[in-house]
């Protein structure tokens, strides 16, 4: 190769990293979409083509992909994941898992949350959750239920196991296989859970080197979830979480320890300030522990970023975002996991938080939240009254 043609490669590859350092969040399949006209010459509802679009995405998903019969797998042979439901063993632990391919070569692996009355009276049926993000995901979806909901009536199990097998070590032997069949390394593997499922992402994660976790509102530390929750599952179990954290294996409960064992993989936990177990009782006492104090917007700490939100409204433990803000979370966790500089991303995610305070409390009909958000048109609308 010439001398300058080596130049002008090594400056190529070297302005496509400064690019993608320079990127912010986006979502193309709403970017260069142009006002037109129809096939008849009259002006297009703009509006109405920038809906269609977000239906596409968003809203398109098929729900009878749930319903398919669970095709039984020997994910030790993997040599094609199959599309939809499937069922497979690992080391004793049955899951139930939901798979929809993508062109990215990224894997979302979305792990089961904790169990209502309702649910559990019908069963340990798959929720999926999630299933219907795979429309606009920059990845493949693979979501799994708790093996510990076949085993019993436990209202929670993150992904615990028994005192002799962690069930979190089958995840990740089940999630590499899946992401070895698919051709994807461990960087571009990413969990991504809300509640006891994104503490069950938060552990199994470190035992996937160079993964990415993001969790929001997590239990940081099992002991300080709700009594009844940590009585069901001493009572289904046979396990005393606080005796383990004690005298046991602290590292299948309290994640500081974890973090402490210097992982090479990458966490992104979001905590709504608003949600007293989560920000109280469990985000203070983890910080606490590392020797920082929680502040609201981003905050980096080694290999872990803490996003304090506040979302206010009548269940703030359960505030779940939206799909749209999917895209800012996606690119803080990819930001993290390649190592970028989180630093001048805080004061747009200060933005990004504050949009999602202004969404939640007009969706909780918070009176100072409707006022912030459309003081003008408030004082309007009771003049067109008069």
């Amino acid at each position: 190769m010439k001398k300058d043609e080596e130049n002008l490669e090594y400056f190529a590859k070297n302005n496509k990293k400064m690019d993608d350092r320079d990127i912010l969040p986006s979502i193309e399949f709403l970017e260069n979409i142009a006002w037109e006209y129809n096939s008849d010459g009259t002006e297009r509802n703009f509006a109405e083509k920038l809906e269609a679009c977000r239906h596409e995405k968003y809203r398109s998903a098929d729900a009878s992909a749930l319903t398919g019969e669970s095709v039984g797998i020997d994910s030790e042979k993997l040599d094609r994941v199959p599309e939809g439901r499937f069922n497979t063993e690992v080391d004793g632990a049955h899951f139930e898992c939901f798979y929809q391919a993508s062109e990215y070569d990224y894997l979302y692996v979305v792990l089961d949350t904790m169990r209502d009355d309702k649910t559990i009276a019908k069963g340990p049926l798959p929720c999926f959750h999630k299933w219907s993000w795979s429309t606009f995901l920059k990845g493949h979806l693979l979501s799994i239920e708790d093996p510990m909901y076949f085993e019993s009536d436990i209202s929670v199990g993150w992904f615990y196991g028994t005192k002799e097998r962690d069930y979190r070590d089958a995840t990740a032997k089940l999630v590499m296989r899946v992401a070895k069949c698919l051709g994807i390394p461990n960087e571009h593997i990413i969990f991504y859970s809300v509640s006891s499922g994104g503490t069950s992402g938060l552990f199994t994660a470190e035992k996937i080197s160079g993964s990415v976790a993001i969790a929001s509102n997590p239990q940081l530390d099992l002991t300080r979830f709700l009594p009844s929750a940590l009585a069901n599952f001493k009572e289904c179990t046979g396990i005393d979480l606080a005796y383990e954290k004690e005298y046991g294996d602290a590292e299948r409960v309290d994640f500081t320890h974890v973090l402490s064992r210097n992982s090479l993989s990458k966490y992104l936990v979001i905590i709504n300030c608003r949600s007293k177990i989560d920000f109280n009782d469990q985000l203070i006492p983890f910080c606490n522990e590392l020797g920082v104090t929680p502040r609201y917007g981003l905050q980096k700490v080694g290999n872990l970023i803490i996003w304090v939100i506040d979302a206010p409204g009548p269940h703030p433990h359960l505030y779940y975002e939206s799909k749209t803000m999917y895209f800012a979370i996606d690119f803080l966790a990819k930001t993290l996991a390649e190592g970028g500089d989180i630093d001048r991303l805080k004061s747009l995610y200060i933005m990004f938080s504050e949009f999602w305070h202004e969404k939640a409390g007009l969706i909780a009909g918070d009176p100072e939240c409707l006022d912030d958000a459309d003081p003008v048109g408030k004082s309007f609308a009771e003049q067109l009254k008069r």
